[in-house]
């Protein structure tokens, strides 16, 4: 973190946040793949939109000329994601969800939905767009001291996930393509790091309460866009770690304030557009003899070596702008993107990696470089090498005129790295295959009785209910909090039905079962049967496990094949004296205190077939005859 005060800055939000329903267009359920089905390559094609325009992003995408490769799986894709078939009708509890969501944030929804077609040429969705539908715009997110407007709230498909990345190919895995995902986009007025943090974690929250969130690492993800006076829009993408957005501001607006130095130091050595010109020269036979290895790997595969004088930039290509990262990576990011070279040399850095000082000179004379001037090397094949130096070229002459509005990556570290240009406007057009969808006014009436409670309404109901605040601090988020709200109001026991869900389910997935797919009704049947003093919590995981590995058989069929039925008094007291007979000399020594060492014993021997209540009654009846 730093200590001096970070200069004038504004941010906006977007949050996007995954929903654990099926896919958004098909019935495919969201799972991680399993046993693959099959592959395809794609080659994807540059279009304009329907106001004839090339979206930026999507054109410097094109140009680097990827094959696509898209791994298939049985269980969580289908042609769809393919796009060798239709789509299908929207996935309603997906729409719900979202229109839940506008509504919790006072946002204007549109009475009519289109769905259409962003065009992304990045290899991230087979068909070359990704779908996507504007619900509502306006609004606001409450923080402590502010409100925070909302721009739009729309609901699109997730793209695919990235497997590998060669030099000409991309791999891609089909099974998140799809995925219903809500995009919250806030205005941009927000003004530190702290605030942005605080945002990004109610309008979590307010995703969170519907209880149809995605958990775990990538089901959210925040952009952050940030400006400073002077500087220009940067848009950091896919923030994953909450705990990290602040640091990643900072060092955005370290890096914008670094790259403003940079242009007035330049301003100062009087250094102008037409200084800077691709005016290369080849000095592949300077280094026939060279100790880098990076140079002799390079002309081992026939690679030359280009140098560029770069006008007035001695000493700003090594001068660090990020935490870990100078001028000279910021040109190394630009090459890596827009003309597939790994890096590049730079004066700055030399000598080093194997370079000499008598080969820095050599250089600095062939390229007739002056007090203030700076180079680059750049190893590889003669055109890209050459359509590199233009990059170059292009780069540094915008550093001399403002900071480039663009979507960075952010690093583990909090930095970030070129990604592409910023998208433009016209990048969209409507979805040919899916009809408009209507919203009803009455509809939207009845589903705001369906708003779920706030936070702090969670909170004192689940007080008044007995449960304890671990509880009530794992609850109030969890994807189980209005089931569980519905079984308080239906009479079921608190805190049982707590630890069922919260506790016992994850214990039995930590197991190997996947209790995703144990559904309500049979939870809501356990409970039943706990109510009624059928089964106790000692048997429930039992229960639970039998019941996934047979799961058309009823509760009945489960008990029976357990062997789980309640014992009657007289068994129960016949065991209780059996444990305490054989425990008479602990219990004189214990005392009381005997009594939970017993309990467990009592337990593991009746295998739920009583309740802890009742076998505590009638140990503590026998423990006093002894004492």
């Amino acid at each position: 973190m730093r200590d001096a005060p970070l200069p004038i800055m504004k941010a906006g939000l977007e949050c996007h946040q995954q929903l654990d329903v099926d896919k958004l267009f098909c019935r495919c359920p969201i799972e991680e793949p399993e046993r693959h089905v099959y592959k395809f390559t794609r080659k994807l094609r540059l279009t304009a939109s329907e106001l004839e325009k090339i979206d930026p992003a999507a054109l410097e995408a094109f140009k680097r000329d990827y094959l696509y490769e898209y791994s298939a799986y049985d269980n969580c894709s289908c042609l769809i994601e393919a796009d060798e078939e239709p789509i299908a009708e929207l996935n309603k509890e997906a729409l719900d969800t979202i229109l839940l969501v506008s509504i919790m944030c006072n946002s204007k929804i549109f009475d009519e939905l289109f769905v259409m077609r962003k065009i992304v040429l990045d290899g991230s969705n087979t068909s070359g767009f990704q779908r996507t539908m504007l619900i509502s715009s306006g609004g606001e997110i409450q923080l402590p001291n502010k409100k925070v407007g909302v721009q739009t709230i729309v609901l699109e498909e997730d793209a695919c996930t990235p497997l590998e990345k060669l030099p000409d190919k991309v791999g891609y895995s089909l099974h998140r393509l799809g995925v219903p995902l809500i995009e919250l986009a806030t205005e941009p007025v927000l003004t530190s790091p702290k605030e942005i943090k605080d945002c990004a974690m109610k309008i979590g929250e307010i995703f969170r309460r519907t209880c149809k969130s995605k958990r775990g690492l990538g089901s959210i993800r925040q952009d952050v866009n940030v400006s400073i006076e002077g500087g220009a829009r940067v848009e950091l993408k896919g923030v994953q770690d909450i705990e990290l957005m602040e640091e990643c501001v900072i060092q955005e607006v370290k890096r914008q304030e670094n790259l403003l130095l940079i242009k007035d130091e330049l301003k100062k050595r009087n250094i102008s557009e037409k200084d800077l010109t691709a005016d290369f020269i080849d000095v592949t036979k300077e280094f026939s003899q060279t100790n880098c290895n990076l140079i002799k790997k390079a002309l081992e595969r026939k690679a030359g070596v280009l140098a560029l004088k770069l006008k007035g930039f001695s000493g700003l290509l090594g001068k660090e702008i990020q935490k870990g990262r100078r001028f000279g990576t910021e040109l190394a990011d630009y090459l890596k993107m827009k003309n597939k070279i790994n890096g590049l040399f730079h004066s700055d850095e030399l000598p080093n990696y194997g370079l000499t000082d008598q080969e820095k000179s050599k250089i600095l004379s062939l390229l007739k470089c002056e007090k203030d001037d700076g180079f680059v090397l750049v190893c590889e094949e003669k055109q890209k090498a050459e359509q590199a130096m233009e990059t170059i070229v292009e780069r540094c002459k915008v550093a001399l005129l403002k900071i480039p509005g663009e979507t960075r990556n952010v690093n583990e570290n909090a930095s970030s790295s070129y990604l592409r240009p910023l998208p433009g406007a016209g990048r969209m057009y409507p979805e040919t295959d899916h009809q408009s969808v209507p919203v009803d006014s009455a509809y939207i009436k009845e589903l705001s009785k369906k708003i779920p409670l706030t936070v702090e309404e969670r909170e004192k109901l689940y007080a008044k209910y007995g449960l304890n605040q671990k509880l009530i601090d794992k609850m109030k988020l969890d994807n189980y909090a209005i089931f569980f709200e519905k079984m308080l109001a239906k009479g079921y026991d608190p805190t049982f039905t707590a630890i069922l869900l919260l506790e016992i389910l994850t214990t039995v997935e930590r197991e190997g079962v996947d209790v995703s797919k144990f559904s309500e009704t049979k939870i809501e049947t356990i409970l039943s049967c706990q109510k009624k003093g059928r089964i106790t919590k000692d048997v429930v995981d039992d229960v639970i496990k039998t019941w996934m590995y047979e799961p058309k058989h009823s509760i009945e069929e489960v008990l029976t094949e357990l062997n789980i039925k309640k014992t009657d008094s007289s068994e129960l007291e016949k065991v209780v004296k059996s444990v305490v007979e054989k425990n008479l000399a602990f219990i004189k020594e214990k005392g009381s205190y005997a009594e939970s060492t017993l309990m467990g014993q009592i337990m593991k021997e009746l295998k739920g077939k009583a309740s802890g209540t009742e076998v505590n009654a009638v140990l503590r009846k026998e423990i006093s005859k002894i004492l």
